[in-house]
C-alpha cells in the first residue's frame, strides 16, 4: 500500500499568531502547485499506481488542493478528515509543546493505520494536509523523535510517500520511499 502525503499548495497569507489562524486560501502560485500535483498523480496513475481515494484536512488550503487532485483523477470529492487537521491557536492545548505534537501525531497515525488495516495492501491513497501534520507522520514512520521534526525539508506542493508491506515473518513494514518530492513543480 502506498499513501501519498501531500503538502498543500502555497497560501495567500501566512498565519498571524497575534490574530489567530485565518484559514488562508491558496495563492495563485499555490493553485498552480495543486494543478502540478494533480498532473503528477495522474501520470503515476497511468503508470499503474492508481489512487483509490483522496482524504484531506478540512482547512481551505488542503481541501482545495485535494479537490484539484480529485478532479484530475476523476475521483469523488475528497473525504474531509478531522484527523488530518493541524495545530492552530484555537485548538492548541494550554501546555502546548511536545504534548500537543504527540496528540497530533497519534491522531493522524491512527487514521493511517485504520486506512491500512481496512484495505488491501495493493491499494493507494492520497492524504492532503499541513506541514506540521506531515512532519509528525514522517517522524513516526522513520521512528524519529518529534523533537527532530525540523531535520528534513517539506515544501508547499510537495509529495512524500509511505509504503506498507508485509515482511516474510508477517510483520508490517513501513518505508518512506519519497520525501519532499518537488520535481513536478519545476
Amino acid at each position: 500500500m502506498k499513501i501519498v502525503l501531500v503538502h498543500h499548495g502555497e497560501v495567500e497569507e501566512p498565519w498571524l499568531p497575534e490574530m489567530g489562524h485565518a484559514n488562508p486560501s491558496l495563492s495563485v502560485h499555490g493553485l498552480h502547485q495543486a494543478e502540478a500535483l494533480a498532473g503528477e498523480l495522474l501520470a503515476a496513475s497511468h503508470r499503474g499506481q492508481e489512487i483509490q481515494a483522496v482524504y484531506s484536512s478540512a482547512m481551505e488550503s488542503a481541501s482545495v488542493t485535494a479537490e484539484v487532485i480529485c478532479a484530475a483523477l476523476e475521483l469523488p470529492l475528497p473525504e474531509l478528515r478531522e484527523e488530518l487537521g493541524t495545530l492552530t491557536p484555537e485548538v492548541l492545548p494550554e501546555d502546548g509543546g511536545i504534548d500537543a505534537l504527540t496528540l497530533l501525531q497519534e491522531r493522524a497515525w491512527s487514521f493511517i493505520e485504520q486506512l491500512r488495516d481496512a484495505n488491501e495492501l495493493s491499494m493507494n491513497f492520497v492524504l492532503v494536509t499541513h506541514e506540521l501534520t506531515l512532519r509528525a507522520l514522517i517522524c513516526r514512520a522513520l521512528g524519529m523523535s518529534l523533537k527532530d521534526l525540523r531535520r528534513f525539508r517539506l515544501d508547499p506542493g510537495s509529495l512524500s510517500t509511505l509504503e506498507f508491506r508485509r515482511a516474510p515473518n508477517g510483520d508490517m513494514r513501513t518505508t518512506v520511499t519519497t520525501l519532499n518530492e518537488v520535481c513536478h513543480l519545476e
